[in-house]
């Protein structure tokens, strides 16, 4: 299974190529894909029936209450013109809830997948890239300001995102806790950051 993370322009070639190695794909559906997400939203309201539905509740120790609602879709009429192999659309459905309030945080996404299965098991594959999402793309737009970086010509997009993805995985693997703070240390001290890579 190879989740991949919206559904860009560029995108349709890539999951063509993955398809054509003999995997299945789950691909996020985002609003820089308007025709898309609209088409999808269209076909839910047609036929707002899903086939499989699945629901979780998850506490943790603060006392925030997280309501996932996962809807499974199987028309995909008018997509496959476009996308490979589609065949189910996921719908995810969160709200977000802390303890004694009664403001609820909601969210919805969209994914389309050429793998055919249940709900929950869609539920448990997007959560889990929900924990990449949070562990490794939220540290390195906030942290490395990734979201923000002017670098578009050639590869230097792609080599810059793995540079990054390698200061953060060293750093984790030297069980830093805060990386803002030695990332500053390290641009003050190149010594100390070369000491990583003796260790």
């Amino acid at each position: 299974m190879y989740y991949h993370n919206g559904c860009y322009a560029y995108s349709k070639k890539t999951l063509n190529l993955i398809r054509k190695k003999g995997y299945h794909y789950l691909a996020q559906v985002k609003s820089n894909n308007k025709k898309l997400l609209n088409w999808i939203e269209f076909l839910i309201q047609v036929n707002p029936k899903a086939y499989d539905t699945y629901t979780s509740v998850d506490t943790n120790r603060h006392g925030r209450y997280e309501y996932r609602r996962c809807d499974i879709y199987n028309d995909t009429y008018g997509i496959n013109e476009d996308w490979k192999d589609v065949s189910t659309i996921i719908r995810v459905t969160s709200c977000v809830q802390k303890s004694g309030d009664n403001f609820c945080s909601f969210e919805r996404h969209y994914y389309i997948s050429s793998l055919i299965s249940d709900a929950k098991t869609f539920a448990f594959i997007v959560r889990k890239h929900w924990g990449i999402e949070n562990s490794l793309h939220y540290v390195k737009d906030v942290t490395f300001n990734e979201d923000t970086s002017r670098m578009r010509t050639g590869q230097i997009p792609l080599v810059s995102t793995i540079l990054r993805s390698l200061a953060i995985g060293l750093l984790n693997q030297h069980h830093c806790k805060n990386l803002k703070q030695m990332r500053k240390i390290f641009a003050w001290d190149f010594e100390k950051l070369f000491s990583l890579f003796k260790a």
